[in-house]
């Protein structure tokens, strides 16, 4: 775990400036979109998934600039927002059936007034926390997301799109290789659990670099399970990502 996060930070620095801008963005519509629970899920889940695209396309190494992380982002959105609007979806029907308290309607998955927030508080702090816990709440629940029984599984986004399998192979090889590294992955899924709740309460503004370095996680742990290759490729010398074989990992 702590190699794997120091080669998810040093990712991070690479592409720190437009990354992080990338992701702030995406949290400010969290917060302006913080009515209508589903949009911010799909916004929260598409924001992990892209940090995961675009910490592999940081790895090849060489200079990378915005037009090539919409490019990045743009040949693969159909498979990105399919994915994210399908968890998002599992998520809803799982919280109407299972999780709803008595008295709550269901229809506050798609709108609700419930904790909602129209004027900012005059505390710079708590107006910070008010704008950031939606999404720091909702980067806490992809990792179950991503790991729902028998429909997705975390490294799944990942093979469909690095590897180029369809979506069945990849959730049975992602589901594989998670079994395979338990104890790793029980430590990713403490990280996505404790970090989001610690930063909401005590830095807010770091949530959006929460989404580079836990998407970042997700692609070196992805990197060195099912393609065997355990360091980052250097900046200036990596060359583009060739077809590796499977590691015996996955």
């Amino acid at each position: 775990m702590r190699r794997w996060s120091r080669q998810a930070l040093d990712l991070l620095w690479r592409g720190f400036g437009f990354w992080s801008a990338l992701t702030l963005l995406m949290c400010l519509w969290m917060f302006v979109g913080h009515h209508f629970p589903l949009l911010s899920g799909v916004l929260a889940v598409s924001a992990l998934l892209a940090c995961m695209l675009i910490a592999a396309r940081l790895d090849r190494g060489g200079r990378i600039v915005l037009a090539d992380v919409l490019e990045l982002l743009r040949g693969h959105a159909r498979v990105l927002l399919t994915l994210s609007a399908l968890i998002t979806m599992a998520g809803a029907l799982v919280w109407v059936l299972l999780l709803a308290k008595p008295g709550v309607a269901w229809w506050n998955i798609l709108y609700t007034d419930r904790n909602s927030v129209d004027v900012l508080s005059a505390d710079w702090f708590v107006a910070l926390r008010q704008v950031f816990v939606y999404s720091a709440f909702a980067l806490g629940l992809c990792y179950f997301g991503l790991n729902i029984p028998g429909l997705t599984s975390f490294f799944q986004f990942l093979c469909m799109t690095l590897l180029g399998l369809p979506y069945r192979d990849a959730w049975r090889l992602a589901a594989a290789g998670q079994i395979r590294n338990l104890g790793a992955m029980l430590g990713v899924a403490l990280l996505f659990m404790i970090l989001p709740a610690t930063c909401a309460l005590l830095l807010p503004p770091l949530v959006p670099l929460l989404y580079c370095f836990l998407g970042a996680l997700g692609y070196v742990a992805f990197r060195e399970i099912f393609l065997g290759v355990g360091e980052n490729q250097p900046r200036a010398t990596a060359a583009a990502l060739r077809p590796t074989p499977l590691s015996s990992r996955a």
